[in-house]
């Protein structure tokens, strides 16, 4: 799917404000926060800006008033974004850092266009060197850092996520390792969203991730990796919809995940490693079992560095817990992108086309939609659903009959100049 098309600006201001919104700044109030805030200075498309104390405190309460699409610069219809770094490069570039962890960002850049993950013509050299920096990928950066236990105050102040690897099941007499992804509490470690897949994609996890919003509330901040399954632009939308803080690990930093990771030897040594795999024979089997681990031994045992058990720590908050409203979590996870309509009166998405109002013919609309469920789409407009559109009936469609056709073996002899529709 394209994921070329997303108002960067609304995500850029929502990452400054968003400390204020969750009152995770650290500072006794808003003001104080929004006057710190104006004294930093702020990266966006590879320029320093600084922003009055006035400005980020009308963001927030722009925020507050109308939501994450009020942050948003409305685009014109020939918007295009400027080319940058797929996920595989940024992956190969980390990659490359593993294994050579002298190698300078030249080299860097001369390795990916010999193995053809750039093109000369396309990406500079200045744009690799710009995202080692930003990203503390220098090798003079890539040193041991003070590091400090530390804990949530309060449940849901923050969520961490991430993918491990599950056991092997077979289906179709072929062994397939499955993919475990979770989300953890901070505070209370309690497991608030887990489930079992083929493959790591950005879809399963966003589905993890909304079920377990559902379940366990609304989080203020979601701490993840940098793989591309969690470093997206459709997540940093959703987030930023949600009013959730997405924080992502500094990359060659594991011990910053220290609390999920634990969680994960945990359910392998106390389920992985103690079941018969071969008792599996689909991913629906993995979860079952696995649940019953959780419920019945994780979430009551008290753990060693709480002395409480997940499920005493979270529910001695329950109270406190934001809950929303399903049918916003539903809306704030679909996935968002332009299209422009066909002549045919369609529009394609994921290799399905949707039939859409005539009037719509040759504009360009924005669509909304879920991808783990592709049967409609919606078209949007200044964040208010309008339409919703199905994937196309070519053979409900070949008996319609269109209209303003005219029954020429009717009229064949008719002498008149002007022929009423309704007569024709």
């Amino acid at each position: 799917m394209e994921n070329n098309d997303y108002n960067d600006i609304g995500l850029f201001k929502f990452k400054i404000i968003a400390p204020a919104i969750n009152k995770t700044h650290g500072f006794a109030c808003n003001e104080e926060y929004f006057k710190y805030a104006s004294n930093q200075v702020y990266q966006f498309n590879n320029k320093e800006y600084k922003f009055s104390k006035s400005c980020i405190k009308n963001w927030y309460l722009t925020y507050k008033n109308k939501g994450y699409s009020s942050l948003e610069k409305k685009k014109r219809k020939d918007y295009k974004k400027s080319r940058k770094l797929n996920n595989d490069t940024i992956q190969r570039i980390i990659s490359i850092r593993e294994e050579y962890p002298n190698i300078t960002g030249t080299s860097i850049y001369k390795k990916l266009l010999e193995e053809k993950y750039i093109n000369k013509l396309e990406i500079s050299k200045d744009t690799i060197l710009r995202f080692i920096r930003k990203n503390n990928l220098k090798a003079s950066q890539v040193v041991n850092i003070e590091r400090r236990m530390f804990e949530m105050e309060h449940v849901n102040d923050c969520w961490q996520s991430d993918t491990s690897f599950g056991p092997y099941i077979t289906i179709d007499n072929k062994k397939y390792r499955t993919k475990l992804i979770m989300f953890i509490d901070d505070k209370s470690r309690i497991i608030t969203g887990f489930d079992f897949f083929l493959n790591d994609t950005a879809i399963n996890m966003q589905e993890v991730f909304k079920t377990a919003i559902k379940t366990y509330g609304k989080p203020k901040r979601l701490f993840v990796d940098n793989g591309s399954s969690y470093d997206n632009k459709q997540l940093s939308l959703i987030c930023a919809r949600l009013g959730i803080e997405l924080i992502h690990a500094k990359p060659y930093s594991p011990e910053s995940k220290a609390k999920i990771e634990r969680s994960f030897k945990t359910i392998k040594d106390g389920w992985m490693r103690c079941t018969d795999w071969n008792n599996f024979k689909s991913l629906k089997d993995v979860k079952k079992s696995l649940q019953t681990f959780i419920y019945n031994e994780y979430l009551n045992k008290k753990h060693s560095s709480t002395n409480e058990t997940p499920n005493e720590r979270w529910h001695n908050e329950y109270a406190n817990v934001t809950f929303l409203e399903e049918s916003f979590i539903e809306e704030s996870f679909l996935h968002k992108t332009d299209r422009k309509v066909r002549k045919d009166k369609t529009i394609k998405i994921d290799n399905s086309f949707y039939e859409v109002p005539f009037k719509y013919v040759g504009q360009i609309i924005e669509i909304r939609y879920n991808p783990a469920h592709l049967e409609e789409v919606y078209i949007f407009e200044n964040n208010q659903k309008l339409e919703t559109c199905h994937i196309v009936d070519k053979v409900a469609n070949s008996k319609v009959k269109r209209q303003n056709n005219i029954n020429y073996a009717k009229v064949i002899n008719d002498e008149r100049d002007i022929i009423d529709m309704e007569d024709a």
